[in-house]
């Protein structure tokens, strides 16, 4: 494994940021050393860090011989610069939205998936290269940062603009074409139900129980990237079931735009079950919540038909899911709740009964 320092800066009440980019860093095969955590309120201009701390990373880099750094947060194009300068040349700086993006990476299996993945790391680092070339002087004439190395400056963002432009025509062609296949299961009265949430809520465990499907699950955070759609048939009514890619805080835009195409079954669903992990602290089940619905009302609306199921009741008793339903009715009161486990199989006859419900009055 590969090792890595993680490096922060975090207000009062962020503790969970850290968890979350802990996790991230262990899925994508990193071995953390150690950590440089600073809180502050505003993050420092320059380094994000303040200059003591860029110091002491420094420090923990020499003492156990890293070259990978992985931060917490979004960098700036100007303090991605500045590190670089600060830490060298080989040393590989990775923040919040590339660790995501790797993950991603790994997890695709598809050529469209993986297209989508390019576009936004092409995206994302393109600004990171107008500073370098902006600040050139510094360095040799080489991009100075992972897969990007190797291409002069202006060489390199010409080449990453008319890839850009490339590839989003390609996904442009599979946009269309993934509409006019929801468009052609609706033209034979086959309406849609997207199955979502935060990454592992326990989408795809719901979709394999459903579907009587073995797609992999329990590889950690966006473990579906590609939407995967079967037909089931309950109490008398045909459906088709749609697994799609799960939610994440601040979820960057860049990457909710390359994955236009794969979210596309929210905004053309019939009906949207919402997947919520009961066996969450509530801090954690009320903040990812929130994640969700703000992240479904922008690409689909608020209109929708939409389930909240309560899911993985079975790590929790009676009290414990009694407080989590108050939580969601606090924050999704208007729409249906079903408590479920996924993995028991307990109450999902009761979720498709409402399933059908909702499809039969829309």
């Amino acid at each position: 494994m590969e090792k890595a320092v993680i490096v922060g800066v975090f207000q009062k009440g962020d503790d969970f940021r850290l968890r979350e980019v802990e996790e991230l860093a262990k899925n994508c095969g990193y071995l953390i050393v150690d950590k440089v955590i600073q809180n502050r309120s505003n993050p420092h201009a320059g380094y994000l860090i303040g200059p003591g701390k860029l110091e002491e990373l420094k420090d923990r880099l020499k003492k156990y011989e890293v070259r990978t750094v992985l931060f917490a947060n979004e960098l700036k194009p100007g303090q991605y610069f500045r590190l670089q300068k600060e830490l060298g040349l080989d040393v590989n700086i990775l923040d919040r939205v590339l660790l995501i993006l790797d993950i991603f990476d790994k997890r695709a299996f598809t050529s469209e998936a993986k297209l989508q993945i390019e576009l936004a790391r092409l995206k994302y680092t393109l600004p990171w290269a107008r500073e370098l070339v902006r600040l050139k002087g510094f360095g040799s004439e080489k991009m100075g940062f992972g897969s990007l190395g190797g291409y002069p400056y202006k060489v390199y963002i010409s080449f990453a603009r008319k890839r850009i432009k490339a590839i989003e025509e390609k996904l442009e062609k599979l946009k269309k074409r993934q509409e006019e296949i929801v468009v052609r299961r609706k033209e034979v009265d086959l309406p849609i139900v997207a199955l979502t949430g935060y990454t592992q809520s326990g989408k795809t465990t719901l979709f394999n129980l459903l579907t009587k499907e073995s797609k992999v699950t329990g590889l950690g955070p966006f473990t579906t990237l590609e939407t995967c759609a079967r037909r089931i048939d309950a109490y008398g009514k045909s459906f088709i079931i749609v697994d799609s890619l799960g939610f994440i805080d601040e979820m960057p835009q860049l990457v909710l735009d390359a994955f236009h195409a794969t979210l596309v079954e929210l905004k053309l669903a019939d009906v949207i079950i919402l997947l919520v992990d009961a066996s969450e602290a509530p801090s954690n089940m009320e903040r990812k919540l929130r994640t969700s619905l703000s992240i479904i009302y922008e690409v689909a609306g608020d209109d929708k038909h939409l389930i909240v199921a309560v899911n993985k009741i079975d790590l929790v008793g009676d009290s414990r899911l009694e407080n989590s339903v108050k939580l969601v009715k606090k924050l999704a009161g208007h729409y249906d709740i079903v408590p479920i486990s996924a993995k028991k199989s307990i109450n999902v006859g009761f979720l498709l009964k409402k399933i059908v419900e909702k499809l039969e009055k829309s």
